[in-house]
């Protein structure tokens, strides 16, 4: 029903130039640094699917820029703290003997979408150590932003969030709105209100799987819709179309400044 729904609202079919010739008149041009978040059924009929989404973005910013994508793996974590739905007590003891350790090869994204999941599978992709909120990037730059990133605070300054920060990168809502903006987390970081948790995860160390240990942030996105429509209210941001998707364009440090104020207040 989803592939019916998308070719009765597309007059032509999308393609890899098509989209990437969009993405060029909406402003991301070769050399740019792009953190993209996707929701692929929004989208129009698309000759190729995901693949040529992400073929069309690469096309836009070369490999002299970067795609970004964050490949989270939330069910990679304490069963304890696991809601809507939670399993019971009983089994907990079996998921920590037998769930697998976390690696960047083989471990799939959890609800992310069609998009995240190819991509971290593609030529050139690398993946970011982190076991429960990974980061995929292709570009000039993807060993950069996805090295050494932190295992305390997932979505702080080590970690690819602050890479994409300094590399001043674009934000690209496609199909997707504010709640799935993965970098106002990093607004949340540094407005320094909310309080830390303990976090535990499969991992291998020295070859053996263990639980390891980690400080979290109790990560809240409930007002990141409202805060985002304010930022757009305020700068007069237009929102457009991608291959027929509802689609919004930011820069990404002029949003995270904007929401880490509004979060301190």
């Amino acid at each position: 029903m989803g592939e019916k729904r998308a070719i009765h609202r597309s007059k032509v079919p999308h393609t890899v130039d098509s989209i990437s010739k969009e993405l060029h008149n909406l402003g991301i041009t070769k050399g740019d640094t792009v953190i993209l978040h996707s929701a692929l059924g929004q989208a129009g009929w698309v000759c190729g699917g995901g693949v040529a989404v992400i073929k069309a973005f690469q096309q836009a910013v070369t490999k002299q820029g970067n795609l970004v994508i964050p490949a989270q793996s939330s069910n990679v974590s304490d069963p304890a703290k696991w809601r809507n739905p939670a399993v019971p007590k009983e089994w907990w003891s079996t998921i920590y003997a037998e769930m697998p350790a976390y690696d960047p090869e083989e471990t799939p994204t959890f609800f992310m979408g069609v998009i995240p999941e190819t991509f971290r599978k593609m030529k050139d992709v690398k993946r970011s150590s982190h076991p429960k909120y990974s980061f995929c990037a292709w570009g000039s730059d993807a060993a950069f932003i996805t090295e050494k990133h932190a295992l305390n605070f997932g979505f702080g300054e080590q970690s690819p969030l602050g890479r994409l920060y300094e590399l001043q990168a674009k934000i690209v809502l496609f199909g997707v709105d504010h709640d799935k903006n993965t970098s106002l987390h990093l607004a949340e970081h540094r407005a320094k209100k909310f309080r830390i948790q303990q976090e535990q995860s499969p991992m291998m160390v020295n070859g053996t799987k263990v639980w390891q240990k980690y400080d979290e942030l109790a990560y809240n996105s409930d007002a990141f819709i409202s805060i985002g429509r304010q930022y757009e209210r305020e700068t007069a941001h237009q929102p457009t179309t991608l291959a027929g998707a509802p689609t919004k364009i930011f820069d990404m440090c002029r949003l995270v400044d904007y929401a880490s104020d509004v979060i301190s207040e």
